[in-house]
């Protein structure tokens, strides 16, 4: 009974939520001037290993630990 039950809750919450997914933002919200510009706030591409240290892509540098005299 509860599998029938919720068979059809799931059928139901699919349904709707499709039919939702098909409504968009009006002119109006979409073309604020106040509006978050998501791709400008862009972080940098940080991976973490299983052990924790942390990679960064981008450019590598050679890092001498001589000093120059």
């Amino acid at each position: 009974m509860n599998s029938i039950l919720f068979g059809i809750l799931t059928i139901v919450s699919l349904f709707i939520f499709m039919n939702l997914g098909k409504i968009k933002a009006s002119k109006k919200q979409m073309n604020r001037d106040d509006r978050i510009k998501w791709n400008s706030r862009r972080k940098p591409n940080i991976h973490e290993n299983r052990d924790g240290s942390k990679i960064i892509e981008g450019s590598a540098e050679e890092i001498s630990d001589k000093k120059k005299h």
